[in-house]
């Protein structure tokens, strides 16, 4: 009965496209990640899309209507590879590109903006702190590092794009993550605790002198092996942000926001190497500072290859001998 009722509520949630989010920012959005660590010489590799349009106004948790940007979106591509350094350590390396950041307006007289072109790289260590084979629980603590390669002071048409729509962070970011993991006796039950902190350093640039908010980031994920080969899965995340600060430390009024989503996740693996995966974002809960967009629906889709380097060793001295 359990099984039938976590199953009809995740699918329904996919298939929901009347969801919102909050608007997005300079810099690569959230996109989900494999939070454990890897296997000793274990590579994975994944590709990911993700696609987001903001068309309503919000100020606290109610809707307002303002006549000015009529919808915003983007199309998002993802890049991302962990490496398995020891049994303990691994190693993961992320980069994001644009395709477009674009806004429409109310005005027929204004243009539509438009940014694209490389976002950040993101670079995070994990460590296998605690693993209790008898009890199935792990903790991984990992910290990392946004580095802004991408393009940043963007201009189109000799006009200055807004933060919003640069692909780059424009400064440097530094995260403190915590992911823990239970299996119970039915393996077919998981259920993982991802923590996260991030801080943004102070955008100097020729254009812009701005600081985002901290980011306080909670999940609770939970997931059950319907087949062999096909995972569902549910993730309630908390996601917070400080309001961003100005010149002369001056806050900005309407930024920051308190934000709970329920984000349905489906798993297919094939191949035995290759692994298929979708998600959308359900906010069940928001309050935004001020006035802000917000978004009306996300999607994203990853497809990942992992291969170990440890078993192709194994073979290759077999085969010579």
């Amino acid at each position: 009965m359990v099984k039938n009722v976590f199953l009809s509520v995740s699918l329904l949630c996919i298939f929901v496209i009347d969801s919102e989010a909050q608007c997005c920012s300079a810099g690569n959005p959230y996109f989900y990640s494999e939070q454990a660590g890897m296997g000793h010489k274990d590579l994975q590799v994944m590709a990911g899309y993700k696609y987001s349009a903001s068309t309503t106004y919000y100020s606290g948790s109610g809707e307002i209507e303002i006549n000015d940007i009529d919808k915003a979106w983007f199309n998002y591509l993802n890049l991302q590879m962990v490496y398995g350094l020891t049994p303990r350590l691994s190693v993961q390396t992320e980069l994001g590109y644009f395709i477009n950041k674009s806004e429409d307006y109310y005005k027929p007289d204004w243009e539509t903006k438009t940014g694209y072109g490389p976002g950040d790289i993101t670079m995070t260590v994990k460590y296998l702190a605690y693993k209790n084979f008898i009890h199935k629980f792990s903790i991984l603590p990992s910290v990392g590092m946004k580095f802004p390669v991408g393009v940043f002071d963007q201009t189109v048409d000799h006009v200055k794009l807004p933060i919003t729509l640069q692909p780059s962070s424009g400064s440097y970011r530094y995260q403190v993550n915590l992911y823990t993991n239970k299996t119970f006796k039915n393996p077919k039950w998981n259920l993982g605790f991802f923590g996260s902190f991030e801080y943004a350093q102070l955008i100097d640039s020729q254009n812009f002198y701005y600081k985002y908010g901290n980011i306080y980031l909670f999940s609770l994920i939970g997931s059950y092996k319907v087949l062999n080969n096909f995972n569902l899965g549910l993730e309630i995340r908390s996601e917070n942000r400080d309001k961003a600060k100005r010149e002369n430390n001056q806050i900005v009024a309407s930024t920051g926001y308190n934000i709970v989503y329920s984000i349905p996740h489906l798993r297919y693996s094939f191949l035995k190497k290759w692994l298929l995966a979708a998600n959308s974002e359900l906010p069940v809960y928001r309050f935004y500072n001020g006035i802000q967009l917000g978004n009306q629906f996300a999607v994203s889709l990853s497809l990942s290859y992992r291969i170990s380097f440890d078993k192709q060793v194994l073979n290759e001295v077999e085969f010579n001998n």
